[in-house]
């Protein structure tokens, strides 16, 4: 799996002195281009699927990579932040067809921004 980053959607966070999905990475793995306007992956294969930086973006620029499987499918994994959980959404041919909610603590800055 992995991440993609929308380059059309990401700002880079730039109130922020570093981009939230660059401070949550744990392996280091995404760094600024642009001027720091623009999140990118250093090296997709390194990525360990925790998707902490997919959680953490405040814009919803940063995707889940699906499996072959899926992505053929047109499928997408979407997280809505909530202010006990996230709600995970496994969209497949556009339509939703699971959906996960998972309790975890939300900063409220982050709640804030929401899409």
């Amino acid at each position: 799996m992995g991440i993609s980053i929308n380059e059309g959607l990401c700002h880079g966070c730039k109130k922020l002195p570093e981009a939230r999905c660059v401070v949550a990475c744990p392996g280091n793995l995404i760094r600024m281009k642009d001027g720091g306007n623009l999140a990118v992956m250093r090296e997709q294969a390194d990525c360990w699927d925790c998707f902490a930086c997919v959680k953490m973006c405040p814009v919803g620029a940063i995707d889940v990579v699906l499996p072959y499987e899926l992505a053929g499918r047109d499928a997408r994994l979407v997280p809505k932040l909530k202010k006990e959980s996230i709600r995970w959404t496994l969209f497949v041919d556009g339509d939703p067809e699971q959906v996960f909610e998972l309790a975890t603590r939300v900063p409220e800055d982050l709640l804030e921004n929401e899409q």
